[in-house]
C-alpha cells in the first residue's frame, strides 16, 4: 500500500544535494522544487551535471550531502517497488545484456507493480500494449531490442518507463536520436500526458529554443550548480546564455507565434575572413589548450612559449602545429629562450597570460608580457594570479599588478577574453 502524499508536497525536491561517483563531487549543494503536474526543461553545456541530477533523482547516486525527496519523502527510503510507481528515468542509451524482444522488454516495465515473480494480467497486458502504441513500436514487439536502430531503441526505452505508469519521467536526452517525425510525436505524448493526467515531467534537453516552447519552467546547470530557474522568459536571457555557453547567443521573439527562438550568428561566421594577426600566448600545465583551440576559432595565428618540453600545452602546441619556444623538461625558463620567445612578440599583436600557474622557474615569461606593453601592444592576463603564485615574495602578483598599472587587461573567462581582444585591436 502506498503512503498518502501530502498535496502541499512539492512532486520532486532537492536540498542541498552535493553528489558525484567514486569521491569526484559533480553537484554542488543544489536546491529546487518542482510542483506536481510541471513541464521542467534542464538545460546547460556539456559535463554540467545534468545527467548526474536524474540519476541522484532516481536514487541510482546517493547524495554526499543534502537529500532528495519525492511528495516530501526521502527516494532513498522508499521500497523499490514505490519507487519505481512515483518516478520513471528514460535514458539515453538503454542497455539490455539478455536477448529480450520488444514486447518483452516493455512488460518489464509492470514488474515493480506485478512483483518480482508475479504474472502480467489482462490489465498489465494493456497498459503494455497501450505504451507500445503511444510510442509507435507495436509492429516492432517480436524483434529483438538489440537489432533495433538507435532511435527505436529510445522508443522502446520510453514505452517500457511509461509502462511503469510512474507520476514522474524524466528523460535524459532521450529524444536525440529520434527523427524529427517520432521527436514531435514523443513530446505530443509526453505533453498529453503532463496535461491531461498531471504526470509531472522533467527534460534534459540541448535545444534551448524547443525547451522554450515545451516547458512550464527551465533550469538551468553550470558546473554543477543551479545558475538560474524560472519561466523561459526569465531563463532565456543572451548575456546568461553567452556567458554560461561560452558563445555568443542571441534570443528573440518569433514574429508570428511569439514563441523564444535561441540563435548563434554563424552568418557572420560563414563570411568571416581569416584575422591574419598572431596572439602570443603564455602558458603551462595545461593552461593553454583552450586558449589555443578558441584563438585558432576566431580566425587569429597563434605562438606560444616559454613551455617546457613534454608539459601539456608543448604536446597541444605541437599537435596544433603552433610555433613555440621549448625549455628542457623540469628546467627553469633560460633567459636564451626568453629571447627567442621576444621575437614572437615582436610579430605578435597582443600577448595572452593564461591561467597559469607561476615559480621561480617560469616567472621570466612575464618579462614577456612586460615587453609587449613597451611596443604599445595590448596585454591580457588571467584574473586570480595570486591563487597560483608560488614564488617566494608573491613575486609574480606583484608583477602583474605592475601589468596592470600600465594597461595590462583582466580576463575571466575565454568568452569574455575575446571581445576584449577584438575591440583593442579595431
Amino acid at each position: 500500500m502506498i503512503e498518502q502524499r501530502s498535496a502541499e508536497s512539492p512532486a520532486l525536491a532537492f536540498r542541498e544535494v552535493s553528489s558525484g561517483y567514486r569521491g569526484r563531487e559533480v553537484l554542488h549543494g543544489v536546491s529546487f522544487s518542482i510542483a506536481e503536474g510541471e513541464f521542467v526543461s534542464l538545460i546547460g553545456p556539456n559535463g554540467c551535471g545534468k545527467s548526474t541530477l536524474l540519476k541522484t533523482a532516481a536514487a541510482l547516486v546517493r547524495p554526499s550531502s543534502g537529500s532528495v525527496l519525492v511528495y516530501g519523502r526521502d527516494v532513498r527510503q522508499l521500497r523499490h517497488a514505490e519507487r519505481a510507481s512515483l518516478v520513471g528515468v528514460v535514458p539515453q542509451k538503454l542497455e539490455s545484456p539478455m536477448s529480450f524482444s520488444v514486447g518483452e522488454l516493455v512488460m518489464n516495465g509492470r514488474t515493480s507493480a506485478m512483483g518480482l515473480f508475479g504474472r502480467p494480467g489482462p490489465e498489465d497486458e494493456d497498459i503494455v500494449e497501450r505504451a507500445m502504441i503511444y510510442t509507435d513500436v507495436l509492429d516492432l514487439r517480436d524483434r529483438y531490442f538489440m537489432e533495433l536502430s538507435g532511435g527505436e531503441q529510445q522508443r522502446v526505452a520510453l514505452a517500457m518507463v511509461l509502462a511503469q505508469e510512474p507520476r514522474i519521467v524524466m528523460l535524459d536526452e532521450s529524444i536525440a536520436h529520434l527523427d524529427i517525425n517520432h521527436r514531435q510525436e514523443v513530446l505530443q505524448i509526453l505533453m498529453n500526458l503532463n496535461r491531461d493526467r498531471q504526470m509531472t515531467v522533467v527534460l534534459v534537453s540541448h535545444d534551448l529554443t524547443l525547451s522554450a516552447q515545451i516547458s512550464d519552467r527551465l533550469l538551468l546547470l553550470h558546473a554543477g550548480r543551479l545558475a538560474a530557474s524560472g519561466t523561459p522568459g526569465e531563463v532565456l536571457r543572451p548575456e546568461l546564455l553567452s556567458r554560461i555557453y561560452q558563445c555568443d547567443l542571441q534570443v528573440h521573439k518569433d514574429p508570428w507565434n511569439g514563441e523564444l527562438q535561441v540563435t548563434g550568428d554563424l552568418s557572420l561566421l560563414r563570411h568571416r575572413k581569416p584575422q591574419g594577426k598572431r596572439v602570443h600566448v603564455i602558458a603551462g600545465g595545461g593552461s593553454g589548450i583552450e586558449l589555443y583551440r578558441r584563438l585558432l576559432l576566431e580566425g587569429y595565428s597563434v605562438s606560444t612559449g616559454v613551455l617546457n618540453r613534454l608539459d601539456s600545452d608543448a604536446e597541444a602546441a605541437r599537435a596544433l602545429d603552433l610555433e613555440v619556444v621549448l625549455e628542457q623538461p623540469f628546467s627553469a625558463v633560460s633567459e636564451a629562450r626568453c629571447r627567442d620567445a621576444s621575437t614572437l612578440v615582436e610579430s605578435s599583436v597582443a600577448v595572452v597570460v593564461a591561467e597559469v600557474p607561476f615559480g621561480s622557474g617560469n616567472l621570466i615569461n612575464l618579462s614577456l608580457a612586460e615587453e609587449s606593453l613597451r611596443q604599445g601592444k595590448p596585454v591580457f592576463l588571467a584574473a586570480g594570479t595570486g591563487s597560483r603564485d608560488y614564488t617566494e615574495g608573491l613575486a609574480a602578483e606583484r608583477k602583474t599588478d605592475e601589468l596592470v598599472a600600465r594597461g595590462a587587461r583582466i580576463w575571466s573567462s575565454v568568452h569574455e577574453l575575446i571581445p576584449l581582444l577584438q575591440q583593442s585591436l579595431q
